[in-house]
């Protein structure tokens, strides 16, 4: 999948960002990351928007200052979900699952530099907006592998 590179030249890429008021503010330095788009209903729903814009990450590598209130729900995919997002600007942070409690999803959009990730690939696309086009080269499944 995509892996950004840090300018130090060493392996760790290293990041940050923030909610829409800066009250939660995380921070991550991680030898994986893999960014993806995620078409799912639910992610339609819960970013107010055709797709979610995603980061995977190791869990142990994020750290975040601030508090986050957490929506649970089950997913297309039959996993239950953690969403956790600010409970002052309502922005939604990033996703858990206990079904996959090494890993955290960050929203792409909170990124303090977004442009540095670019998504190696889409997700649930048999839920994508007819509107909207996948970039050439970049796999689009119909739904979501286990492994993922």
């Amino acid at each position: 999948m995509n892996r950004e590179q840090a300018s130090s030249g060493d392996a760790d890429i290293a990041f940050t960002g923030a909610c829409l008021c800066g009250q939660v503010r995380y921070s991550a330095r991680t030898q994986r990351v893999s960014t993806l788009v995620c078409h799912c209903r639910a992610c339609q729903r819960q970013s107010g928007s055709a797709f979610s814009v995603i980061l995977a990450v190791p869990r142990a590598d994020l750290s975040w200052q601030g508090e986050l209130h957490t929506h649970t729900h089950q997913a297309d995919s039959g996993r239950t979900v953690l969403r956790r997002f600010c409970p002052d600007c309502g922005s939604p942070v990033l996703t858990e699952s206990p079904q996959r409690p090494a890993m955290a999803f960050i929203k792409a959009g909170t990124l303090d530099e977004p442009a540095r990730f670019q998504p190696a690939l889409h997700l649930w696309c048999e839920h994508k907006q007819p509107w909207v086009t996948v970039p050439e080269g970049i796999p689009c499944l119909a739904t979501q592998p286990a492994s993922a």
